[in-house]
């Protein structure tokens, strides 16, 4: 899963829009394409590099843990909120889309192929535990 994250032909796969050399402190881009409904590019500086297990980019934060079919993956962001849209609206834009390309990551890495093309489920009925607290 490292290389998965890591590697620009694998995570082209499933984020093709992340730059960054896996070194600490380097410079990581993200550009999250047209319709994107939170922020459209993301930048900054590497936190954390701890291969094969830590990669923090800024505020993201992607942690592999030992598991008994493979490793596990821990995602987590911290959302900077501004005053163009409510908390709530941009809190659920975001989540949306980590939902989408940490699903497009796990049809990856189990079949082999990018699901980049497929249709984008509605997230929106999801049910994700605090989604609907404003």
């Amino acid at each position: 899963m490292w290389a998965a994250i890591t590697d620009p032909a694998e995570r082209a796969n499933w984020v093709p829009g992340m730059r960054f050399e896996p070194v600490p402190h380097g410079r990581f881009d993200i550009w999250f394409g047209d319709a994107c409904e939170g922020p459209a590019h993301v930048s900054g500086r590497i936190a954390a590099c701890e291969p094969p297990r830590l990669l923090e980019l800024g505020t993201m934060r992607f942690e592999l843990m030992p598991a008994a079919e493979g490793c596990l993956l821990e995602f987590s962001d911290v959302l900077w909120f501004d005053a163009s849209r409510s908390r709530f609206d941009f809190a659920n834009a975001v989540l949306a889309g980590w939902h989408r390309f940490l699903d497009t990551l796990a049809i990856w890495l189990d079949d082999g192929v990018s699901a980049l093309d497929l249709p984008e489920p509605d997230y929106s009925v999801v049910d994700v535990p605090g989604r609907d607290t404003p």
